[in-house]
């Protein structure tokens, strides 16, 4: 009975940890308007495009850097060169992929804002 117990409340607290994580990453989508300002606030804050190069190339913010999500190697090889103690602000064309990115982000200890409808709801924004 006592083994069972454990079991549950292990499986519990794995669960609940993971929905506090998307929680968390979730929290930290902000409007583009909100996201420029608070980026802009931040001296020391890391701006990164998780889109390919092609569309980096067509267009990005200024002072990007490129990390594409899509290429897992190279993604994890440049989370690995990231300040963990800077604060990371992420985009990607509508969203889904600064997400999936925001995440595993999130998941290696950094702290992550993402711009919600990503670069086009920025250049609808600020162009």
């Amino acid at each position: 009975m006592n083994i069972k117990a454990l079991l549950i409340s292990g499986l519990a607290a794995l669960f609940g940890c993971t929905a506090q994580q998307q929680q968390s990453v979730n929290d930290r989508i902000l409007e583009p308007e909100e996201y420029i300002k608070a980026l802009e606030a931040d001296n020391a804050a890391c701006l990164i495009d998780v889109r390919r190069a092609d569309e980096y190339a067509a267009g990005h913010l200024p002072g990007a850097m490129l990390l594409d999500v899509t290429d897992s190697i190279g993604f994890s090889q440049g989370m690995e060169k990231l300040d963990k103690e800077k604060n990371i602000y992420i985009y990607c064309r509508s969203g889904r992929r600064s997400r999936k990115a925001a995440q595993r982000l999130t998941e290696k200890g950094f702290n992550v804002t993402d711009m919600k409808g990503g670069y086009n709801a920025w250049e609808k924004s600020f162009k």
